[in-house]
């Protein structure tokens, strides 16, 4: 029969803590009586024997019914139904007095069992505790992560349907006007939706490939806007394979900080993608349009609420009279949390 693991658990804890719980139970009974000490190690272990047994009462009394006041219940009857086969039964049939009813030895026992079947209990419950506590703690990583992935996938939806059509007829006017720059603008979008399509199955990318998806991005506002948009990056190459970011954290904000500035060749707006510290920091001069079509915000509560699922830190974003910058922690692991 497979046992759970709260059980299992149980088992281990009663297995280390039966010595210690019969060394307190027997030495003050040795102080007390002024037994010869050549008898405490037996008597040590002759209780870690009979504690170890308590135990197992309970955590037999813990598979068949685990509700707190029948448990308790169960296992007080139980302790004194085993103190009176041990002893009281024993010790008559034996012809020894002193441990009957009559001579008081039987109450006594009576109370160290009750007292040290009371202390298993408590150390019982705190076992079953934690084994609740770490399943929670499971559960809600994977509620985490769950909703991480599906505000991945509803990002996706919401982005790309705009996306496509704001590039669609970016390319519909660069056939016209540029077969050679429609070509590269075509590469480039075919480039950006297989990455998003196919790459971003998962919660937490590598930083390289998510450069990589900025940098199509990037390409492709490049043949649009002309000399009205300027970018740079500056990431370490080893960052690029051994950092991690959610995916779709970094393309999101080149996109707002294109939407919601002016970008003309009199005043071009500029891009940086930073790497510094563990951190990557997008920064864009502060320029900004007179009126929005759509609320801006979303895409940074977006992000903000991802990052906070994942267990990073807050994202930093600050605006001064003329930069507005995001910056992001950028994880040493796939599984995140640093």
């Amino acid at each position: 029969m497979k046992l759970s693991q709260p059980i299992k658990r149980q088992f281990r804890v009663a297995a280390y803590s039966s010595p210690a719980i019969a060394a307190l139970s027997v030495t003050p009974v040795f102080i007390l009586s002024k037994l010869p000490l050549t008898l405490y190690p037996w008597a040590i272990l002759f209780s870690a024997i009979l504690v170890f047994l308590i135990w197992m009462v309970n955590i037999g009394v813990y598979a068949y019914e685990r509700s707190g006041v029948k448990r308790y219940v169960l296992s007080c009857l139980c302790c004194s139904l085993l103190t009176f086969l041990l002893f009281h039964h024993y010790f008559i049939q034996a012809g020894d007095r002193r441990f009957s009813s009559a001579g008081g030895g039987m109450h006594f026992h009576l109370i160290i069992f009750l007292a040290v079947n009371t202390v298993v209990l408590i150390l019982q419950d705190l076992v079953v505790s934690r084994e609740k506590n770490a399943a929670m703690e499971l559960e809600n990583a994977e509620l985490r992560l769950r909703n991480v992935e599906a505000v991945n996938l509803k990002l996706m939806q919401q982005v790309q349907p705009h996306f496509l059509f704001n590039s669609l007829s970016t390319l519909k006017s660069l056939i016209s006007l540029s077969p050679e720059q429609a070509t590269e603008y075509l590469v480039r979008l075919s480039g950006f939706l297989r990455a998003s399509n196919d790459s971003y199955t998962g919660s937490i990318v590598k930083l390289g490939k998510e450069l990589d998806l900025c940098v199509d991005y990037l390409e492709m506002q490049q043949i649009r806007f002309g000399e009205a948009l300027r970018s740079t990056i500056e990431v370490p190459a080893e960052m690029r394979e051994s950092g991690f970011v959610p995916a779709f954290s970094l393309q999101p904000l080149i996109e707002n900080a294109i939407k919601h500035n002016v970008l003309t060749r009199e005043r071009p707006l500029t891009i940086r993608i930073v790497y510094r510290n563990e951190v990557i920091t997008v920064t864009n001069n502060l320029q900004k349009k007179q009126a929005v079509g759509e609320a801006g915000g979303t895409g940074l509560v977006n992000l903000r609420e991802r990052y906070k699922a994942l267990g990073g830190e807050p994202i930093v974003i600050e605006e001064t009279a003329s930069e507005f910058s995001v910056s992001i922690k950028v994880f040493a692991y796939e599984s995140s949390d640093r």
